[in-house]
């Protein structure tokens, strides 16, 4: 970005906010995002390279006017002196954010226990209807990985899959853990990066961790490890003392297994080995997570 300080005065004028310091907090070219302070209080002013479709930005803004204004789980969004929500200034979508005071929820059991039980909060919200912009069909996926040798495995996988759309749709986050996470001065947690959030499939979203956080890979030497203690405490926080049923545990393992899937090309061609490996470390691991849980009888976090 040019004239970086000039820019961002002229989309600041247009909350009013004019004159106000900027900080970097993630330098982005495509998504940078600022922290404003004023003499009173602070912002986030979250930036979008205008590639990027203004669905996409409204279905941004409409997830944070759902979640912070109306329901207090994410940051609130401000609107423009025009009453609109976002703005298009040189090349770039902006929208302004409440600004989280507090600390990033971190990888142990007593902050896994508190994301479990804000995305049992999280699931139970009615009254959103865009859906969002994260697929739930793994037919795309048979596309991928043709030349590789491990792809009569592959599809296996794929082929247990059930079909997401045709299971419990409900308000999902589908990037959910502590990186994602805050907790603010009162002890409440707040989502944050609502990109693709909406309505979708529960078991993709609670699905996520238990591969792509809970495999602890060594990147230098390739070792891996399972966070059991992590997963236990998510599963408390979300389910409770009553525990999860057998047939919801399978459901979230497979939305684990495609939310890992999903992301497999993203790093390279070179990485996707790593992560083959991974996914079939983490598959491994899912009847010693549920004995562990039957044998507790209860969770502890």
């Amino acid at each position: 970005m040019e004239n970086v300080g000039e820019q961002i005065q002229n989309v600041l004028r247009s909350w009013g906010l004019e004159g106000s310091a900027a900080e970097l907090l993630k330098d982005d070219p495509a998504r940078p995002v600022y922290k404003i302070i004023t003499a009173s209080e602070c912002f986030v002013l979250k930036g979008y390279s205008c590639e990027t479709p203004e669905t996409t930005i409204e279905s941004n803004v409409h997830a944070h006017l759902f979640l912070g204004n109306e329901k207090a789980l994410a940051p609130r969004v401000f609107p423009a002196k025009t009453g609109a929500y976002y703005i298009c200034e040189q090349g770039y979508w902006f929208y302004l954010m409440e600004f989280i005071e507090g600390r990033q929820l971190e990888e142990t059991p007593e902050d896994e226990y508190r994301l479990g039980q804000a995305a049992r909060k999280l699931h139970a919200l009615q009254g959103y209807q865009e859906k969002s912009p994260f697929t739930q069909s793994k037919q795309g996926y048979y596309e991928w990985f043709r030349d590789r040798d491990f792809v009569k495995e592959f599809d296996a996988i794929l082929d247990a899959i059930p079909d997401f759309e045709k299971l419990d749709q409900c308000f999902v986050h589908t990037d959910m853990g502590p990186h994602n996470a805050m907790l603010d001065k009162d002890g409440r947690v707040v989502f944050v990066d609502l990109d693709d959030s909406g309505i979708g499939s529960r078991y993709l979203d609670l699905g996520w961790p238990f591969i792509m956080q809970y495999v602890d890979f060594n990147h230098d030497t390739e070792e891996m490890n399972y966070r059991f203690d992590l997963a236990e405490s998510f599963l408390m926080g979300y389910y409770g003392e009553a525990g999860v049923s057998r047939e919801e545990f399978d459901l979230i393992f497979y939305g684990a297994e495609q939310m890992h899937i999903s992301y497999m090309q993203t790093y390279g061609p070179y990485a996707v080995d790593s992560l083959w490996k991974i996914l079939n470390f983490g598959m491994e691991q899912k009847e010693t997570l549920w004995n562990r849980i039957q044998h507790n009888g209860s969770f502890s976090c």
